[in-house]
């Protein structure tokens, strides 16, 4: 095995990395519009469905990077090839699943295609990583996702559904050199990767509330705007104070007892689910900072109380594998469920907009004081 790719020192993210992210973060841009003012199902369904390749292949450069240094030339050759890929995914979201179907594919062909050029060299280099793995899972999945564009709906959805799925079950099949390779990883790295990504996440809220305050300079306007920044900062806070400060000693402790499988899911799994309600949410809030006023239409109402719940769930499911005790979870993530479900809907189809924020805003004030104080308490019980 390669110098550059051995476990090492400390690893922390370098400036390449988070310039490469500002050009994935315009995909999630792009995706938000499609949530704005009164999505269907049909738009959120667009949205998940489009968000989630993208997101693939951002985590999985991710991973890579981790693994050969992001300091290292192979580690920047890999961002910087992988980048007009994710640049041509995020042009064509508008009509990711029309006319522009075929670039999408095209990008996610691009992007796997990046990621298989390394494998393959570190594969060549380690004859602990067997051929078939770089082959399977990056280059054979380009070339489906590359055929993909050439072929009519709804065969061409087929074809990604399978690519996905094969990677999806590659990661799955646990083998000794699997293990070998997440005891390689950076934890720290990681941490940090995706902890700096939720920051751009939630400043895209953030501009988003902005942007829209600009265009509708009222009273009523800036109300529901300020209680929109009170819901980004309380979710800012409990995931940074408390999320990035554990999820480091969370991997440790279950990549030290052979846990892989939580590995991969709170590293490349559940942050999407995280990172999808903090942009369904936010496009929610910037529709109630456009009209105060009024009621909230049904798709906003449910992407601001889907959000929320996604986000506590996600964060919920992502404590249960790094070995939280069910009940220890269950004593804040229980009143969430019946504040968001039990409350927040059905007051946010009665009250205006402005009202329905600020209501949220209470009710995420609440829960971070009560997760908080769950574990303070419960901190020292085993689970």
């Amino acid at each position: 095995m390669s110098d550059e790719a051995a476990a090492p020192e400390e690893q922390r993210a370098g400036w390449f990395e988070l310039f490469f992210d500002l050009v994935f973060v315009v995909t999630v841009s792009v995706l938000a519009h499609g949530l704005h003012g009164d999505p269907s199902a049909e738009d959120f369904g667009t949205f998940l469905v489009l968000f989630f390749p993208a997101w693939w292949a951002w985590v999985n450069l991710m991973v890579t990077v981790n693994v050969f240094g992001s300091a290292s030339r192979l580690g920047q050759a890999v961002l910087l090839g992988a980048m007009p890929g994710l640049g041509l995914m995020a042009a064509a979201v508008p009509e990711g699943l029309g006319d522009r179907a075929w670039a999408y594919a095209l990008g996610a062909a691009w992007t796997r295609l990046m990621l298989f050029i390394p494998w393959y060299w570190y594969a060549r280099e380690d004859p602990a990583i067997p051929l078939w793995r770089p082959f399977s899972y990056g280059l054979a999945t380009a070339g489906v996702w590359a055929v993909s564009a050439a072929v009519p709906s709804p065969g061409r959805f087929v074809l990604w559904g399978v690519a996905i799925a094969a990677e999806v079950v590659i990661l799955a099949i646990r083998t000794d050199m699997q293990v070998a390779f997440y005891d390689r990883l950076h934890l720290e790295h990681l941490v940090e990767r995706i902890g700096l990504f939720v920051v751009i996440v939630l400043g895209e809220s953030v501009f988003t509330l902005v942007v829209a305050l600009e265009e509708h300079f009222t009273a009523a306007s800036g109300t529901a705007a300020l209680l929109g920044f009170v819901v980004v900062v309380e979710l800012a806070m409990i995931f940074f104070l408390w999320g990035t400060r554990n999820a480091e000693h969370g991997l440790d402790r279950a990549r030290a007892r052979g846990a892989t499988q939580a590995v991969r899911d709170t590293v490349m799994y559940l942050p999407y689910v995280l990172i999808s309600g903090v942009t369904a949410m936010a496009a929610a809030l910037g529709t109630a900072v456009e009209e105060p006023h009024h009621d909230l239409p049904t798709g906003a109402r449910w992407a601001l109380c889907g959000g929320i719940l996604a986000f506590y769930t996600a964060n919920a499911t992502i404590s249960l594998r790094f070995g939280d005790g069910l009940r220890n979870v269950l004593r804040w993530y229980v009143p969430c469920l019946v504040l968001t479900l039990g409350l927040l809907v059905p007051l946010s189809g009665v009250l205006p907009a402005w009202a329905a924020v600020g209501c949220a805003a209470a009710i995420v004030f609440a829960l971070a004081k009560l997760a908080r104080l769950t574990r303070t308490r419960f901190r020292f019980r085993t689970p």
